[in-house]
């Protein structure tokens, strides 16, 4: 139902007797009234879906939950790589905490864009990682976690009704994004691959052209993540030359997810920005929840041509007025820390896959081999008719949380996603507990 539609039947009642209107208003139908288009547009069947998944998973884990057959839950579900033996965080922490300038910056406001002295060493480590050059002054912008950068992002540059084009499958924060701004989604297929994974012919994994066209003609924004969530596909180079000619033949606005660029397998990691036809079109958006594993410390930058990093940082200063003294404090160390652990993070988490793969098939789950980031993709067992109802069987009967794959877009139909980023045994005994049987 399109928003126009969803608001005709607040305004003359109809809404009132739909059956999820009932179930979550029950009689308060006036509280209806008082949403807002974007509350009306949220999807939010998978939001509760997700939902019920992560409080049953919180749940058992607070209560110890286990049984004698089974064992304590097992969260796969989210992307939350294990770098805790990777670089020392408790000093990095301690030692920014007790930093005279903290406890001083801590009393008055940060800057908009973020202190002088982080943006340079988010330039540097950007031009270390990609080779592509940013001025730290006008063209880097901190934001509470790449989620805020992408969010907000789309709301500088794409108006309600605009049309955004998406990958399939795609990480789901980006048409929940799109949904509930109420832009037009357009779909296209991603990197197409065969089961021979990385010994394959790279000119077997590309992108429909002709697809890719149709999709970009008169649309304001790409979105791109390359390696991908959930399937870890990579874009090939010639692909990224072709978003980027296609991109400044629209005057479509490119943003690039980066934030799985230190977990490529494959190939080497190339941004879209170091193409010249991209460069100045282009927001590079990262974090360090998953480089370092802190999700939680919600630390990340956008990158791109002071024409559209100003107007973003203008916007972000009016939703989220800066980012955490003490997140801007600690992150400097955390960044200039990252080349001295990547090559042990590559070679270890090339390893896991490795092992994840081998695992997976072992238990019935055929998946390609990922060309990035830390999750497989694979269909469900037999006898399920959905990637929800799976995810259900695993918590319930399993104690297992995956990913259901329909959120992730049309291809996610019967798929699941799970991550192999953890503690290998912790992945083992999940495949073990979901083996692929009927249920």
């Amino acid at each position: 139902m399109t928003r126009l539609f969803k608001k005709i039947a607040v305004r003359t009642g109809l809404a009132r007797l739909d059956p999820g209107v009932q179930k979550r208003l029950g009689g308060d139908y006036f509280y209806l009234r008082t949403y807002s288009s974007d509350v009306l547009s949220a999807p939010i069947k998978d939001l509760e879906l997700l939902e019920a998944l992560e409080r049953a998973a919180d749940v058992a884990k607070s209560q110890n939950h286990q049984t004698p057959t089974i064992g304590p839950i097992i969260d796969l579900s989210q992307g939350m790589p294990d770098l805790s033996n990777f670089f020392p965080l408790p000093a990095i922490l301690q030692e920014a905490t007790f930093r005279k300038e903290a406890t001083v910056n801590l009393q008055k406001y940060p800057r908009a864009f973020g202190q002088p002295g982080i943006l340079s060493s988010v330039a540097r480590k950007i031009a270390a990682d990609t080779g592509v050059v940013y001025d730290p002054a006008c063209e880097i912008l901190l934001c509470n976690g790449a989620s805020q950068g992408l969010a907000h992002a789309l709301e500088c540059f794409v108006d309600p009704g605009g049309a955004v084009v998406l990958f399939d499958p795609c990480y789901l924060f980006y048409p929940w994004l799109a949904q509930t701004r109420g832009l037009r989604i357009r779909r296209v297929g991603g990197p197409k691959k065969g089961l021979a994974g990385r010994d394959q012919d790279p000119n077997d994994r590309r992108l429909n052209q002709r697809e890719l066209e149709r999709a970009m003609r008169g649309a304001k924004a790409i979105i791109i993540n390359s390696p991908s969530n959930p399937d870890g596909s990579m874009i090939h180079i010639d692909d990224l030359k072709l978003i980027a000619a296609l991109a400044a033949r629209h005057n479509c606005i490119i943003i690039s997810d980066e934030v799985y660029s230190g977990f490529c397998w494959s190939e080497k990691f190339t941004s879209i920005a170091s193409i010249t036809a991209a460069r100045a079109r282009t927001i590079v958006i990262s974090s360090v929840s998953k480089s370092h594993g802190l999700p939680g410390l919600r630390a990340g930058w956008c990158a791109g041509p002071a024409a559209l990093i100003r107007p973003l940082a203008m916007l972000m200063s009016i939703r989220v007025p800066c980012v955490s003294a003490m997140v801007q404090e600690v992150l400097p160390d955390l960044i200039e820390s990252e080349s001295r652990f990547a090559p042990a993070r590559h070679n270890q988490f090339l390893a896991r896959r490795d092992s994840a793969l081998a695992q997976a098939e072992a238990n019935g789950f055929k998946a390609e081999a990922p060309d990035g980031a830390f999750y497989l993709w694979s269909k469900v067992p037999r006898g399920f008719s959905s990637g929800y109802e799976f995810a259900r069987w695993c918590l319930e009967r399993r104690s297992v949380v995956v990913m259901p794959g329909e959120p992730f877009g049309p291809s996610g139909k019967g798929m699941f996603r799970y991550s192999w980023g953890g503690l290998q045994e912790s992945f083992t005994t999940a495949m073990q507990r979901i083996q692929a049987v009927e249920p």
